[in-house]
């Protein structure tokens, strides 16, 4: 893939940074924002929509590819980890240990990412603060920012320092005149072209080394932020041994990534989960006065009290998966408990209440630009036996009356009644622990 694609290198390395310092190292980034749900995920934020797609598609495959040798086993969250560190080293970084056993973390916001992450302008001050909030000091601070000795800026990340630095009608001083001549030819004050990006490391763009260092001495650091740690004197002093040695650098980068790895992990099943695919859930489980799909104007299937369940199919899925969501459905509680007064007590089982499961490929979609693509779900002809078959275990399970289900494949028209509303997310993937 980095043949390929050499720009999916740097941009797996700047997601497993938003990533680790939102939420924790969980491959939260990498969750789509859900169906109708009035929060955005994470990759959805403002402060994310320019990650390269090549990141997310590289990450996507290679879970598939795990999933197909060893389901269930290898979280989205570290594949991510050890994807970043094989393309430090393929550009020429150093190789380092990534310790295993993260599981994936079950939230994700894009309202906590942008009081997470550090700004193209942050000040010194700024970045101390929120490298300082993860657990990371001043060196770990200005040895991470050597990440940007490999990748690209869009000019919005530094524009205001070619025209109007800090609101001087000026630019900044502190940039060398020979490159924001350069820069100035690429990127307009007003209406130049959004696509439009520059290198962090002006001298050896696509080499993993220490010249970032020396730019920043030089006075040709792309972003203020980085600008800013050879000013400063809490930072200056990294900046100038790094420059001065390449193999101190790479000695700690590659402990600070250890480091960076470990922030916010989650283990057990409390505080997460592993997915089968990073994106999305395989199964929306609503809770329902009364729910029917209608096919051409006629009602084929109708339920009193009980579950509504979507049902989305990876292309990857397999029998055990079924198993699990039939078993995961079939117990969660989701229903009081009207003689003991709680809320969250009872099964749809216990309840005697009955289930309609619906078919719905579009659980699988992903947005490519703005039209939805669907290669990652179950093709139609093995989509369709392998439905067939989780409607039985649900039957077979519980009660064959008591589940009810929709026509695959046709045009179907769901109505419900949602009781609370009560709506939960379920993946298909079967923790390993």
């Amino acid at each position: 893939m980095f043949k390929d694609a050499p720009a999916s290198g740097p941009a797996t390395i700047r997601l497993f940074f938003h990533d680790c310092f939102v939420e924790g190292c969980d491959g939260s980034i990498l969750i789509s924002t859900k169906p109708g749900s009035k929060e955005l995920a994470e990759k959805d934020a403002e402060d994310n929509k320019d990650l390269a797609k090549e990141a997310f598609e590289g990450i996507n495959k290679a879970k598939a590819v795990v999933e197909s040798k060893c389901p269930g086993v290898v979280s989205c969250a570290d594949i991510l980890a050890i994807a970043t560190r094989d393309f430090v080293h393929l550009v020429g970084g150093p190789y380092y240990q990534v310790k295993k056993g993260r599981w994936d973390g079950k939230i994700s916001k894009a309202s906590r990412v942008h009081q997470n992450l550090p700004q193209s302008n942050s000040t010194v001050d700024h970045l101390l603060k929120i490298f300082s909030s993860k657990g990371l000091t001043p060196e770990d601070l200005v040895v991470l920012s050597g990440a940007h000795t490999i990748g690209f800026a869009h000019c919005k990340q530094f524009v205001n320092r070619l025209y109007d630095y800090k609101g001087t009608k000026k630019p900044d001083p502190y940039m060398d005149p020979r490159l924001l001549k350069a820069l100035k030819m690429s990127c307009p004050q007003f209406g130049g072209n959004v696509d439009i990006v520059a290198p962090f490391d002006v001298t050896t763009p696509f080499s993993f080394d220490n010249a970032y260092y020396g730019n920043l001495e030089a006075k040709l650091g792309l972003l203020a932020s980085d600008q800013a740690l050879s000013l400063d004197p809490r930072t200056k002093s990294f900046v100038q041994d790094f420059a001065k040695d390449k193999h101190k650098f790479f000695q700690a980068f590659a402990a600070a990534m250890e480091k960076m790895g470990n922030i916010g992990v989650k283990r057990g099943r409390k505080h997460g989960e592993f997915r089968k695919d990073c994106t999305m859930h395989m199964a929306v489980v609503q809770r329902v006065v009364s729910a029917s799909v209608e096919v051409e104007g006629r009602i084929v299937s109708a339920i009193g009290p009980g579950l509504l369940v979507l049902v989305g199919l990876h292309e990857s899925d397999v029998d055990s998966d079924a198993d699990y969501i039939c078993r995961k459905v079939l117990n969660m509680r989701l229903f009081p408990n009207e003689e003991t007064g709680k809320t969250w007590d009872l099964s749809v089982v216990q309840k005697s209440y009955e289930i309609l499961l619906v078919s719905q490929f579009t659980l699988y979609g992903i947005l490519k630009g703005n039209k939805p693509d669907f290669h990652v779900a179950m093709p139609p002809e093995k989509a369709k036996p392998f439905y067939a078959s989780l409607v039985e275990k649900f039957q077979k399970a519980y009660k064959q009356d008591a589940v009810k289900d929709g026509i695959f494949g046709a045009m179907m028209k769901v109505n419900l009644v949602n009781d609370g509303p009560v709506t939960m997310h379920l993946d298909s993937a079967q923790p390993s622990k």
